[in-house]
Order: C-alpha cells, then structure tokens, then sequence
C-alpha cells in the first residue's frame, strides 16, 4: 500500500495546543473537546467531561475508538477508569464516558477507521 502524500505530518507544542480551540461537543451539556487532528475518516483529540455529566451511550458504525484516561474518572464499558487507563472500543459497541458519578474526567481519544 503506497502512502498518502497528500497527509502532512503533525507535531505540536504544548503552547501550540493550548491555543487550540476547545468547543462544545454538539449540543450535549458539559462536554468538550479540543480536536488536534483529524482527516476525512480519523481524528485525535482530548474530550473533557465535567463532574455530573455524560456523552451518552452511541455507537460507532465503523471508526474504532482508543481512549487514554488522562485525568479525573468516569465509567467506561461497565468499569471506572482513571489516569492511566486505556479502553479500546471497537466499531459496532455501544459506549459512554459517563462521569454522573464522578468529579469528571479527560481523556486523549483516537477515532480511527480500521484498514481495510
């Protein structure tokens, strides 16, 4: 498989992604996030969840998620998770980041679709 040219390359400094903007997640009350990457099919960013609040259960048709608990806690999949947790959720699951419980979490997240 040859690779894609027209994908540049990405490094930024923590300065750099302190500029980013962070933004609503849609309409969905205290969830935000700060997107540092992303293409036609595939994005990276960090989503914060305020304490008391959810994304809701959805589902992915075909983008896998990767998840690294950053800060904070929230239920994931059935378990809580905190810093240092990883969670891989592969298209098709049903998934939350519910932190209704919880003083809220962040998380880097990888939405990625699989080869094919």
């Amino acid at each position: 498989m040859e690779p894609d040219l027209t994908i540049q390359p990405t490094v930024l400094s923590p300065a750099e992604i302190d500029q980013l903007p962070v933004v609503p997640l849609g309409d969905i009350e205290g969830v935000s996030h700060r997107v540092l990457w992303q293409d036609g099919t595939s994005m990276a960013g960090v989503l914060t969840v305020a304490a008391g609040h959810e994304l809701g259960a959805h589902t992915h048709r075909q983008n896998h998620h990767h998840i690294w608990v950053l800060a904070g806690e929230a239920e994931m999949l059935g378990q809580v998770v905190g810093p240092g947790s990883y969670v891989h959720v592969p298209a098709g699951v049903e998934h939350n980041t519910d932190a209704r419980a919880t003083e809220g979490c962040t998380i880097y997240y990888l939405y990625i679709r699989p080869a094919t």
